[in-house]
């Protein structure tokens, strides 16, 4: 008898870790200001943009919207270009 990979796979067994059980609201409260705590010292650890560099940035973000469009505008235009010659010529 052959046997597939789909056989292969149904014999080997995974260790599989037990579901951890949910918090309840009380103890979700309980830990909140932990929580807060952990999040404001990692938001101290971020390299924030200066000004400069955010104006730059919006600059740029700016300019390649700009020329996105006007490359769909002209590829949309050459397409229906075509068509309209296709049909045209039928």
């Amino acid at each position: 008898m052959k046997t597939t990979m789909a056989d292969n796979t149904k014999n080997e067994s995974k260790a599989v870790e037990p579901e951890r059980p949910r918090q309840g609201l009380f103890s979700w409260i309980a830990n909140a200001p932990a929580f807060f705590a952990e999040v404001r010292q990692e938001s101290n650890k971020v390299t924030w943009p200066t000004w400069a560099e955010t104006r730059v940035t919006t600059i740029a973000v700016f300019i390649m919207i700009f020329m996105a469009v006007l490359f769909f505008a002209a590829v949309d235009w050459a397409l229906s270009t075509i068509v309209r010659l296709v049909l045209n010529a039928v």
